[in-house]
């Protein structure tokens, strides 16, 4: 367990419910979006911010000085912060979701010494590596190892303490295959490389992360099922395989929401050139906007009842009556619904844009960054469109394909 410090913060930060913490700092995130989009990381100041408000720790367990939040009620919190920005958003749901997913399998002692800090935040970059680097090796050292290693879409790395990486990224260069173990590295001994320079989710920081002649001892060390679900705690989505998917689903169903609102204040103004009748009283606007808000509400109910379904057959730890992994007929409806809510929302805020006219492309106009986070949004391989034909195949009578249920990445 954590100091009783970090306990009685948690407990006094509690007190206010993570919704209305969030509308209390709103002008400050819109800040910090604004910020992250010219540094092409979220600013130190607003990741101190959201760290005192209890951001990164409410997916984790009381015992480490979380708030100990299900999945309906984190996709919640993430949907409010990318409403009023994409960036901040998706560094809210990576960091609050890989602080939690690394204590799964994580010795008690080694969690207790990283959330003992309450400014703990966990990224970890394990894409393909840009430009010239290092590969991917690791070596045995004694009782620890030894990392020569690079790897991409670090989200979060510019203000993290700590770097997750999972064996199953690495190679061992004595076997030529997957390292057995899974690494904590502390700050100081990985390295930012400068590689996120895109349009989408331009603030999240999504960096390649390097570790040279990086030596990685026994208690920092993981198993190399990192991610399998948990025998420690309680908390169903601690043994949730779409952990990290609804995380991202709720950064698109955030982006949406916000674009939609945004879209609703301008049609109260705009007038059209070449018409005489502002946005609101057009016909083709009630339409589009009917549409979007069903399409909208209808993927995010998709969303959490699957969830909520999902986590409750989960139920409590095995020796309690519960499941260590769920049933497929739990799972895949949880996993389709957020491949369909990025890539509905994803429709809806391109139908927005358009709506909108040259307004929707002006730099200055919240749309136009939200049509590109809502692009990037969708191209996450865990909420990829190519999950309708993975699961698609099993509805026509194929096998689900070999290692689908195991969460394998973050």
């Amino acid at each position: 367990m954590v100091r009783a410090e970090i306990m009685e913060r948690q407990k006094e930060i509690s007190k206010t419910p993570a919704l209305d913490r969030i509308a209390a700092m709103k002008e400050s995130l819109v800040a910090a979006g604004d910020e992250a989009q010219q540094l092409r990381h979220l600013p130190a100041w607003a990741s101190k911010e959201m760290a005192d408000q209890g951001l990164y720790r409410f997916a984790l367990p009381i015992e480490l000085g979380g708030e100990n939040l299900r999945a309906r009620e984190q996709i919640e919190i993430i949907e409010a912060v990318s409403a009023i920005d994409g960036s901040v958003g998706w560094c809210t749901q990576i960091s609050s979701e890989i602080n939690a997913l690394v204590i799964r399998r994580m010795d008690p002692s080694l969690a207790d010494k990283i959330f003992d800090d309450w400014d703990a935040l966990v990224c970890s970059g394990h894409g393909p590596a840009n430009g010239p680097n290092p590969g991917r090796g690791a070596q045995r050292d004694g009782d620890g190892w030894r990392l020569n290693y690079q790897g991409s879409f670090a989200s979060g790395c510019h203000n993290a303490n700590w770097n997750f990486l999972m064996g199953a990224m690495t190679v061992d260069e004595t076997t030529g295959k997957p390292a057995r173990a899974s690494y904590m590295v502390p700050l100081g001994e990985f390295e930012i490389i400068d590689t996120w320079d895109t349009g989408g989710m331009r603030g999240s920081g999504s960096h390649d992360v390097r570790m040279t002649d990086c030596y990685v001892p026994p208690e920092h060390l993981l198993p190399f099922r990192s991610l399998a679900p948990s025998e420690i705690w309680a908390n169903p989505t601690y043994r949730n395989p779409t952990h990290a998917v609804y995380n991202k689903a709720a950064v698109a169903l955030g982006v949406c929401r916000g674009a939609i609102d945004t879209f609703i204040e301008l049609a109260q103004e705009k007038t059209p050139w070449g018409t005489i009748s502002k946005l609101r009283d057009q016909p083709q606007i009630q339409y589009r906007i009917g549409e979007a808000q069903a399409t909208l509400l209808a993927a995010r109910s998709f969303v959490m009842e699957t969830q909520d379904r999902l986590e409750e057959h989960l139920g409590p730890l095995p020796e309690n009556g519960g499941r260590l992994s769920p049933e497929w007929e739990y799972f895949w409806p949880a996993l389709l619904a957020c491949a369909h809510a990025a890539q509905s929302t994803r429709k809806v805020v391109g139908m927005i844009n358009n709506t909108a006219g040259t307004t929707g492309s002006r730099m200055d106009s919240p749309l136009e960054r939200q049509l590109r986070d809502a692009q990037q949004a969708a191209n996450h391989a865990l909420i990829s469109y190519r999950h309708y034909e993975e699961l698609g195949k099993t509805f026509v009578g194929h096998e689900q394909p070999a290692g689908y249920m195991e969460l394998s990445r973050a």
